[in-house]
């Protein structure tokens, strides 16, 4: 009798192996059990499968949780069919896979040797585990495909609760990989003496590297392209980047958008807006949807589209936007091609192609989502402001922005006040500008102005105040009293008492020589930036805007609300603040200058000469500091007072003077300005701003290298290609 082999030291640490060998039909047992609660739940799979026609609510439990695996929401009244079936498929394979093996373990005679038990206890592992994790695998990756749509609401509509559907076909992916791979652990003991189960160990080790390979392409491919953004904007000029503003309406975005693009082929302007739809439509999370529309290939759907919004000029090319669904007939919006694309004249005062579809659009978004309700806007009309109305003084004329206001969709609305009659602000105001008065508004309207930013309105909403105080002297020379200080005080800034003049600067060119010292160069603040206050983040891109006839701003004491500074004087430049006004600033600088240099020209030690000048320099404020020239003021999220040191930017000699002085791209800057701090009360993105991008062609300078530029680096790339296939020949040989 030959002796019994000796049992080896690996096999003492391998528990799961010596349970297969020492209980060998128990676990054949086990695995009969197993088959048959397999092939159960193979039959309910299939009964479910058949019945599954009938629409019904997923069935609850008493604590509300789904019973049904695959009724991932009450929601889904009819169950993919497709889920039962893959389900069904599994749970036969897992049937087979244990009977076979339970099955072969009763059947067949226990092998004589120790050694070849312990190498069949090995085998029946590594089959049992890599035929269920293979399944694991197939299974979890055929879910997570059919399931894709949980996918695309997890990671770019941000719906939490569908992360499960996700999750959970990963899960199972990961132990189908982890289940393949510890059973093949034990049966590397014999991998290097027995043939065949070295045969099943590569073959299970090559079928879950495939697998596992394909699942993790395809999975980090959808997730990748779902959160990461898969376009690059190099254009110097961000021509395909949106702006902060349009970001944040996408992204709260209460009702879906349905946006139709309808052009011929190779359109410039088209290309760009198709650009410009699809960064939107990845922004927006699922509430802005892009179809793209060819007049000569898709006639059925325009006709339709006709049909649907007859209102609507679809006999032209152009944008269709749709808010709340299809089902919503009125709720749109039609912007024709040529409204994409406009003329304007460049530094050089040439005219020059600009792409305006981002502030368009955007516009239209926020007067669909306004259920096509235009905010009105009260302008006061009865103290020497700004005349709506026009006029033969431009300086005094605000019909420009009058004009811009009614184009960007705002009503304009005069606001007066009868003498003797008492005076009230409408309920429908969205807000109450006060654009420079020469004279302080009569009681009754200042009353009812303190009362409309007091009360709160009937549809829950606060006043709001854009308060524009230039620099207009009351009839003593002394700065104006407007008549609504104590309201801006409330609410944290004062007007100062004194006037506001800047020391010469050539900066300016043309624009300082005629108007003196009476213009200030405007540095947008980092607090305001900072702050992510939408207009500050809307002049961004802007070195200094110019302002005329500026009057300082302040803060308060006692104030109720948050104030951010949002425009500067321009820091270094010397400004001075007499308390009367100065027909001619330049005049009355350049005397100041002469009686400085006097007093340091006579007789005397520096510091004598010093305080004989302090009190000239005391009375005329000077200062290097910059001064606050706006100032807007909220309480928490809500924004609520808006106050300018300067009036002269809102009228039309402003708009005059950019497109005459500068010869700047964008003549309506300062209108911009205005269009934004009205969005920006009525706590909405920004829509007015430097937002439009200028076509622009890009061209070598002259004089670059043509051999620098084209062969040197064609040479090197073949160097580097032959070097390559050198070295590879080289160890190749060796």
């Amino acid at each position: 009798m030959q002796p019994t082999s000796p049992t080896p030291p690996a096999a003492r640490s391998e528990p799961v192996i010596e349970l297969v060998r020492t209980q060998r039909q128990n676990v054949g047992y086990a695995l009969l059990v197993a088959s048959a609660v397999c092939l159960a739940l193979t039959g309910w799979l299939a009964l479910k499968t058949s019945r599954i026609s009938a629409p019904a609510e997923a069935p609850k439990n008493e604590k509300g949780k789904l019973d049904d695996p695959f009724a991932r929401t009450a929601e889904l009244s009819q169950p993919s069919r497709f889920d039962y079936v893959i389900g069904a498929l599994g749970a036969f394979e897992w049937c087979v896979t244990f009977g076979g093996i339970g099955a072969a373990l009763l059947a067949r005679r226990p092998k004589l040797t120790l050694a070849e038990q312990h190498t069949e206890a090995r085998l029946v592992v590594l089959v049992l585990g890599s035929s269920l994790g293979s399944a694991l695998i197939v299974l979890g990756a055929t879910y997570f495909y059919n399931w894709s749509e949980s996918v695309t609401k997890w990671l770019d509509q941000g719906e939490r609760a569908e992360a499960r559907w996700v999750l959970t076909p990963l899960l199972i992916v990961v132990v189908g990989g982890a289940l393949t791979f510890v059973a093949a652990q034990p049966a590397r003991a014999e991998e290097r003496n027995n043939a065949r189960v070295r045969q099943f160990i590569y073959g299970s080790n090559f079928g879950l590297t495939v697998l596992m390979l394909f699942v993790v392409l395809v999975i980090v491919n959808v997730v990748v392209a779902l959160r990461v953004p898969n376009k690059l904007d190099t254009t110097q000029t961000g021509m395909y980047t949106l702006s902060p503003q349009t970001k944040q309406l996408l992204e709260t975005l209460e009702q879906p958008i349905q946006a139709y693009s309808i052009f011929q082929e190779n359109d410039p302007v088209a290309e760009d807006l198709n650009r410009l739809l699809a960064n939107c439509q990845d922004a927006a999370r699922g509430k802005f949807r892009v179809t793209l529309l060819n007049p000569a290939l898709n006639k059925a759907e325009i006709a339709k589209l006709r049909s649907d919004y007859p209102q609507a000029e679809l006999s032209r090319e152009g944008l269709l936007l749709v808010a709340g669904g299809e089902g919503d007939r009125n709720r749109h919006s039609f912007l024709r091609a040529d409204e994409f694309e406009e003329s304007k004249p460049d530094a050089q005062g040439r005219q020059v192609p600009v792409f305006n579809g981002e502030p368009k659009l955007l516009r239209e978004l926020l007067f669909l989502a306004e259920n096509k309700q235009k905010p009105k806007v009260y302008f006061t009309q009865s103290s020497g402001e700004l005349a709506l109305a026009g006029g033969a003084d431009r300086r005094r004329s605000a019909a420009g922005l009058k004009a811009y206001l009614e184009k960007n969709y705002f009503e304009v609305v005069p606001l007066k006040a009868d003498p003797g009659a008492p005076a009230r602000v409408p309920d429908d105001a969205t807000a109450v500008v006060i654009a420079d008065p020469t004279a302080t508004l009569p009681p009754a309207l200042s009353d009812a102005i303190r009362d409309y930013m007091t009360r709160t309105l009937p549809d829950g909403r606060k006043g709001k105040l854009v308060v524009l105080a230039g620099q207009q002297p009351g009839a003593d020379g002394k700065p104006l009293v407007t008549g609504v200080e104590p309201v801006l005080q409330s609410f944290g800034v004062r007007l100062s008492d004194r006037f506001l003049y800047a020391a010469p600067n050539d900066e300016l060119g043309a624009l300082d020589r005629a108007r003196g010292t009476r213009v200030m160069l405007g540095r947008l603040t980092q607090e305001a930036v900072d702050a992510r206050n939408p207009v500050a983040l809307g002049f961004n891109r802007m070195s200094a805007l110019a302002l005329l006839d500026c009057r300082e701003l302040a803060a308060a004491p006692g104030g109720n609300a948050k104030t951010v500074t949002l425009f500067l004087s321009d820091p270094g430049r010397e400004t001075w603040s007499p308390p009367r006004y100065e027909p001619d600033p330049a005049r009355a600088w350049g005397e100041f200058t002469q009686r400085v240099n006097r007093i340091f020209a006579g007789a005397g030690t520096l510091d004598e000469k010093r305080r004989a000048a302090q009190p000239l320099v005391a009375e005329m404020q000077i200062s290097d500091e910059p001064r606050p020239l706006v100032v807007f003021a909220s309480e928490g999220p809500t924004a609520r007072v808006a106050v300018f040191g300067c009036g002269w930017f809102a009228s039309d000699d402003a708009e005059r003077t950019a497109s005459d002085r500068f010869g700047a791209r964008n003549a309506t800057v300062w209108l911009d300005l205005m269009g934004s701090t009205l969005d920006w009360v009525r706590d909405r993105p920004t829509v007015s701003g430097p937002s439009e991008k200028q076509y622009t062609v890009y061209q070598l300078q002259p004089g670059y290298s043509s051999l620098r530029l084209i062969w040197v680096p064609l040479g090197l790339a073949l160097v580097s290609v032959a070097g390559l296939g050198a070295g590879v020949w080289v160890i190749r040989r060796k």
